[in-house]
């Protein structure tokens, strides 16, 4: 496969743990379902699996509320209408369900849910009337963190984000391609995928690229298992973070500066002066905020295909995920923002002025 003459490395289908009220059912405490852009977007891309740990213990649709509260310095998960302690029926339920999943490579979990929200769920002096002493993670979710802390996790609530969006699924879709790798045993295949995501990984961390790179240089001298565990504790380091602005600047000059001096360049044509100032001010641009990132990759992207002599190793740079799975850049573009808009009635100044 391939876009506009740059080889598109295929995706692997990720396996994704969701809350099951975000768009499959209707099982929320009020017997309502979620809306999410994201999930919504990703389901013909990848295998979900479902949660709710609140039905899967045992509490109808709809159902009281619960809270996590505080007592005698321990958390536990208590229903305060019926003032009943659910804590070891979660814990069991989750223990269970971790031994049960298969390999995954990510979470989309419901914000601010007591059981499976991942940041800032409150945690209660008293089971009734308390006061918020303290904020964490809720009871299902915090065993989920704790053991997969280093994958894409993220809620509903911050996927509404672009960068936060962008980095959860280029990171999603690296996990799953990293995974079928790791399920292959094949060194072959990991200087592959290696090859094909060069330069996305110089843009999280070149430094860390490097490494990588020497991995697989020296791929010869060690085993496969042992290769394909350093190599992917390297790039679970690598996608702690996304990349910022300075990230992107300096990738576009290594860029610019390899195709400058491509032995390619020398056979067909060449960046002209023209061109080499044009891509300076575009540079400059993104680095006042004036261009997106978006835009700088489209720029970037039609002088690889005109100049690069190896377009693989920029593929997951411009395609880290489907292209179907990007957020439209304009939802209201053609929106008639005049259309209620007052026309002033001018009929009395028009007729005064025909009589003079």
């Amino acid at each position: 496969m391939s876009n506009y003459d740059i080889p598109v490395y295929p995706y692997t289908r990720p396996r994704v743990v969701a809350s099951k009220c975000l768009e499959f059912e209707n099982v929320r405490y009020n017997g309502s379902l979620v809306r999410c852009p994201t999930v919504r977007a990703l389901i013909p891309f990848v295998d979900f699996i479902t949660v709710c740990p609140e039905v899967e213990i045992g509490l109808g649709i709809p159902r009281e509320t619960i809270r996590i509260v505080r007592i005698n310095g321990k958390k536990r998960l208590i229903q305060p209408k019926t003032n009943q302690d659910l804590t070891d029926d979660m814990d069991n339920f989750t223990d269970q369900f971790l031994k049960d999943l298969p390999p995954v490579d990510g979470f989309i979990f419901k914000s601010g849910s007591p059981t499976i929200g991942v940041r800032n769920i409150k945690i209660y002096s008293e089971k009734d009337k308390g006061f918020v002493i303290d904020r964490g993670a809720g009871f299902f979710a915090d065993k989920i963190v704790k053991r997969y802390a280093e994958y894409p996790l993220e809620e509903d609530d911050r996927l509404r984000n672009n960068i936060i969006r962008h980095h959860f699924l280029t990171k999603l879709f690296t996990f799953a391609d990293l995974r079928s790798v790791k399920e292959s045993g094949s060194i072959e295949k990991l200087k592959l995928f290696h090859k094909y995501n060069r330069f996305l990984f110089r843009l999280y961390n070149c430094d860390m690229c490097i490494k990588l790179d020497e991995l697989i240089d020296n791929s010869k001298s060690s085993g496969v298992d042992k290769i394909l565990s350093e190599y992917e504790g390297i790039i679970v380091n690598m996608f702690h973070r996304s990349p910022g602005s300075k990230d992107f600047i300096r990738l576009s000059n290594e860029i610019i500066s390899k195709l400058n001096s491509s032995s390619y360049l020398s056979k067909v044509s060449s960046l002209n002066n023209g061109e080499k100032e044009y891509l300076n001010c575009v540079l400059k641009k993104y680095e006042d905020n004036r261009l997106t990132c978006d835009s700088l990759l489209e720029i970037l992207r039609l002088y690889v295909m005109r100049f690069s002599d190896s377009k693989e190793e920029f593929s997951r740079l411009f395609f880290p995920y489907p292209e179907e799975l990007k957020n439209e850049v304009e939802p209201e573009r053609d929106r008639d923002f005049w259309a209620n808009f007052p026309i002033p009635d001018n009929s009395d100044q028009d007729q005064a002025a025909k009589n003079q």
